[in-house]
């Protein structure tokens, strides 16, 4: 998934510096199209980053088509590579791991932006369902179940008890407790 992510970006990014002598050149993307999406998404696959249905009111809507042809790039990509396609929008799935909450928002989707659902407080237990693949800060967003709903919670702020850290969470609670600092 990385090799994805990082040929991906080394494309994006040869295309946008003009790399390429036209976008048709590179699948036929429209330049501002892609540079609205690498604004968008950093790091993320492009999968991953429109799995959030919020994301696509922030770019132009004819940059709809843009955005599917580069899930068909990343398809191929991992086709390439070895592994099933299907696997590169797959989120990760997280089993006998509970987590406690250093506080924060339970989101609507897998970003800062994403709309308030509820307040999280502190030492609060939340059910991991998923790891997204989703990182803002070199922390990832996970799909959880709190007794306020289901939503989306940064891994930056909370631990997890029961089994290894996870790749893109904090702490271990065994280590640093919610009000330990």
């Amino acid at each position: 998934m990385r090799q994805t992510q990082t040929f991906l970006l080394a494309l994006f990014s040869l295309i946008l510096a003009g790399g390429l002598s036209t976008p048709s050149l590179a699948q036929g993307y429209d330049e501002a199209c892609m540079q609205a999406v690498e604004d968008l998404c950093g790091k993320t696959p492009v999968m991953q980053c429109f799995s959030d249905d919020a994301q696509w009111s922030k770019i132009p809507e004819r940059c709809h088509g843009d955005v599917q042809s580069m899930f068909e790039a990343e398809n191929d990509s991992a086709a390439a590579e070895g592994a099933d396609p299907a696997d590169a929008q797959a989120s990760t799935p997280i089993e006998d791991l509970s987590a406690l909450s250093y506080g924060g928002i339970l989101r609507s989707g897998p970003s800062m932006d994403s709309k308030k659902k509820a307040s999280i407080r502190l030492g609060q237990p939340i059910e991991l369902l998923e790891a997204t693949g989703i990182w803002t800060d070199e922390y990832q967003w996970f799909k959880v179940k709190t007794a306020a709903g289901t939503g989306y919670h940064w891994g930056g702020i909370f631990c997890t008890v029961g089994g290894p850290k996870p790749e893109g969470v904090l702490y271990d609670c065994d280590e640093n407790p919610p009000g330990s600092f």
